[in-house]
């Protein structure tokens, strides 16, 4: 099967990035089934039609939300019919670990969301610039100790999902879901290129996304800092140097994947073939 067929959005109403992970290939030639696994943004605003379509079509199962607890009070997921919810937070708060914001201008952004989008980048760097900024982020995925517990969770969650399928998110479906994803191929032993287009495949489905938020700053709040724009642009994506800086994490200070996920998400060698015959045909 050729790879540019896979990792295709699913296309309901009130989604952007909910896609399956079936058919990817493993190391040793074996492909996740059907109907098994899906990533995708929060199910805030999907439709009746949504849910009839998991339902009846995807047989979805389990939804585990990696978002923190004020994301999820102010906008819950949707219910779906015989769908049990989990909540599985990455991070304790989003904010908790970043500074208070550089000194910045103040952008007269009306946009609640956008106008967090922009403080936020303004607690990563002095300049609000994404480009390096996210690498941190990324590399607290993956080392911080509440958040090693948490992709343990969600791993042996999925690992124990028998039957239908199982959807995991975060708000976008891109970072923290994003590097759940990441986790959860390596598992299977889906080969890192293969895991970094299914990354990076976000980008075409969040590029409305981003295009809109720039015509918003320009156009309505009348901004010119071009380091700012092109920052809240890159956050509406993803960049292959975030998911590398996981994976170097990974690799030079837990002495590789196989160690990280025996020793840090405390996989046996057994667990690993069950989640592999679990998924994979």
């Amino acid at each position: 099967m050729n790879i540019n067929e896979l990792g295709k959005r699913i296309p309901l109403e009130g989604t952007i990035n909910t896609r399956s992970l079936a058919g990817y290939e493993t190391f040793d030639h074996r492909r996740i089934k059907e109907k098994r696994i899906l990533r995708s943004d929060a199910l805030i605003r999907i439709t009746e039609n949504d849910k009839r379509y998991f339902h009846d079509v995807l047989n979805l199962k389990l939804d585990i939300d990696l978002r923190g607890n004020a994301e999820i009070a102010s906008n819950p997921d949707q219910k779906v019919e015989g769908c049990e919810f989990f909540h599985c937070p990455i991070e304790e708060d989003l904010n908790k670990a970043l500074p208070n914001p550089y000194p910045h201008p103040d952008y007269h952004i009306k946009d609640p969301a956008l106008n967090g989008t922009v403080e936020y980048l303004f607690r990563l760097d002095p300049r609000g610039d994404a480009t390096r900024a996210f690498e941190t982020i990324y590399r607290n995925f993956v080392s911080n100790p509440y958040s090693i517990a948490h992709y343990e969770i969600l791993l042996k969650r999925i690992l124990n999902n028998k039957e239908g399928s199982v959807l995991f998110h975060c708000a976008d479906g891109k970072d923290r879901c994003g590097t759940g994803v990441a986790l959860f191929l390596s598992v299977l032993g889906v080969p890192r290129e293969t895991i970094f287009y299914d990354y990076l495949k976000t980008n075409e489905y969040t590029k409305a996304k981003a295009d809109a938020r720039e015509k918003y700053l320009r156009e309505v709040c009348h901004m010119e800092d071009e380091i700012v724009i092109q920052s809240v642009r890159t956050v509406a994506g993803v960049r292959e140097n975030y998911l590398k800086a996981a994976f170097d994490t990974i690799d030079n200070k837990f002495g590789g994947f196989d160690s990280y996920l025996h020793n840090q998400l405390h996989f046996t060698d057994e667990m690993i073939q069950e989640m592999r015959d679990n998924y994979l045909e």
